[in-house]
């Protein structure tokens, strides 16, 4: 619960003072838009999950509801986010959000059978400072929690838990761009389980989703700077770095790691309709796993993409991927290499936009090839985009992938889902299929009440010749969110949680109760 991402969102007017947000990405903050290059062999397969992220135009009511109002923050999910624009000149403004939230669960470790059941209570406080100008962005975000529980075997505990720390800034000039975006975030692990990716890395690993002891440390730092937006010649420069660490955790599949990805690019802008780009990517990781990998991967490639007319584009790279791989508990070292190229098409409707792609990729396994088709619809109230296609891995294993994320908004209720399968390597160097699927369905009550339900699911499997691996893991969520006075408002639900890996089966119920309040600070 105890997170930067637990805030309260004013929503004044329409008889709703304000309602109470626990969406990831919280309002106040101002992320960093990275400009990406022409799409490049290096890219990930697996992309970051997030539920369904258009977000219309909304009632207060509905905006209590939607932004799921005091949702249990302990297993948040991701939901649509609205972000405040960058560089909107509305100046200094700092807010402090106060949540107690009560809660009873009959199996908070998911074992089989159950220790017993806990009850914990909780207190966050969440400061966001935000700072917009014409042309740039500060924001500052800082939380953290005291807790009180009473676990079996353990007994009645309280301590300061779950600190967390961002910082984004983001400046655009007619020319140029820079973005800066760091963060640290501590989880206690017992109270943390939402199937979300918390290592940042665009996969969601087996210890994403894992419910143990301890603390996971989570540190992040993102930098992109663009110089010659608008001139012949450009230059952009990009640093990645995500860091995972451990605190009094017992599960032996639990290993830090840590990823540093320099990217740096020379852009050339051969005629208005025609850019080009040389590349060059390198990434270092580091992993205490059992075989203590160190892993370097060098990736060149060039290419461009060129507007064939107004509405379609086309775009290619091609490249040469070197991997050097070492187990330092083996002394052992591995160099391989192959060629990445990818292909593009995109062409621009009056209702949406049509896209294709293909590529291979190379990593520590061997080569993937990825193709894929896809088509977005845009509605007056709501969205539908899809993509759909196959993988064939180092492996020569064949596996279709896709998503399909689905926003519908109505008087009364609002619709979301995202359905997604997708393909690549976790961070313990195995090539890892996933299916995921998120539901929302909130009902619009009245301007100061309503009802959100969810569902969250998520099938994890290893592909290769070794064991597979499955996991499963599904949560059902039911809360009702009002309104109480024009400081405080309320939210009360139950949620279902079910974990299935390797034939080991668990279950949870849960009752909660929490309450709110934003206080504006400035102006």
């Amino acid at each position: 619960m105890g997170k930067f991402r637990n805030k309260l969102s004013s929503a004044l007017g329409g008889g709703v003072a304000f309602a109470v947000s626990l969406t990831p990405a919280i309002g106040q903050q101002a992320l960093v838009q990275q400009t990406t290059l022409p799409t490049t062999a290096a890219q990930t397969t697996l992309q970051q999950t997030t539920a369904p992220s258009t977000v219309v135009q909304q009632t207060p009511s509905q905006q209590l509801i939607a932004q799921q109002a005091l949702r249990n923050p302990a297993r948040q999910v991701g939901l649509p986010t609205t972000i405040q624009p960058i560089g909107t000149g509305t100046g200094l403004s700092v807010t402090l959000d106060y949540l107690t939230s009560l809660k009873h669960d009959n199996n908070l470790r998911l074992t089989d059978p159950s220790l017993g059941s806990t009850t914990w209570w909780e207190n966050t406080l969440a400061l966001s400072i935000l700072r917009q100008a014409s042309d740039s962005s500060l924001a500052l975000d800082l939380s953290g929690l005291y807790r009180i529980a009473n676990e079996p075997i353990i007994g009645t505990e309280s301590s300061f838990s779950d600190p967390s720390a961002q910082l984004a800034y983001q400046r655009t000039r007619l020319n140029s761009q820079f973005g800066l975006q760091l963060e640290y975030r501590e989880q206690d692990l017992a109270f943390n389980r939402s199937l979300t990716d918390t290592n940042l890395d665009g996969i969601i690993n087996s210890a994403d989703v894992i419910g143990t002891i301890g603390d996971q440390i989570n540190t992040r730092a993102d930098l992109n700077w663009v110089v010659g937006l608008n001139a012949p010649l450009g230059f952009q420069f990009d640093y990645s770095h995500r860091e995972r660490r451990y605190k009094d955790t017992i599960d032996p599949s639990l290993f830090e790691n840590s990823s540093d990805d320099y990217t740096a690019a020379v852009l050339f802008r051969i005629s208005p309709i025609l850019l080009g780009n040389l590349t060059v990517d390198y990434r270092d990781f580091e992993a205490d796993d059992s075989a203590q990998t160190d892993r370097q991967t060098t990736t060149v490639s060039a290419g461009g993409t060129y507007n064939i007319s107004s509405v379609t584009t086309v775009s290619a790279n091609v490249g040469y991927s070197q991997v050097d791989n070492t187990e330092r508990a083996t002394n052992t070292n591995d160099v391989t290499e192959d060629y990445v190229w990818n292909f593009g098409w995109n062409k621009t409707l009056p209702d949406g936009v049509v896209t294709a792609q293909i590529d291979q990729t190379f990593g520590v396994n061997g080569s993937r090839i990825n193709a894929t088709a896809g088509r977005s619809y845009q509605r007056a109230n709501g969205t539908l985009s899809f993509d759909a296609g196959f993988t064939r891995g180092p492996f020569d294993e064949v596996t279709p992938i896709g998503q399909i994320d689905y926003s519908y908004q109505l008087p009364s209720s609002r619709i979301g889902a995202t359905i997604q399968r997708r393909v690549g390597t976790s961070t313990d160097s195995l090539e890892t299929r996933q299916t995921l699927a998120f539901l929302t369905y909130d009902y619009f009550i009245n301007p100061v009440s309503g009802l959100s339900f969810s569902l969250d699911f998520i099938d994890q499997e290893t592909e290769g010749s070794g064991p597979s691996n499955p996991r499963q893991r599904g949560t059902f969520s039911a809360s009702y969110s009002r309104v109480i006075t024009r400081d405080w408002a309320m939210n009360v639900g139950y949620e279902y949680e079910k974990d299935d890996q390797n034939g080991f089966t668990a279950s949870s119920s849960s009752v909660f109760l929490t309450l709110g309040r934003r206080f504006t600070l400035k102006p």
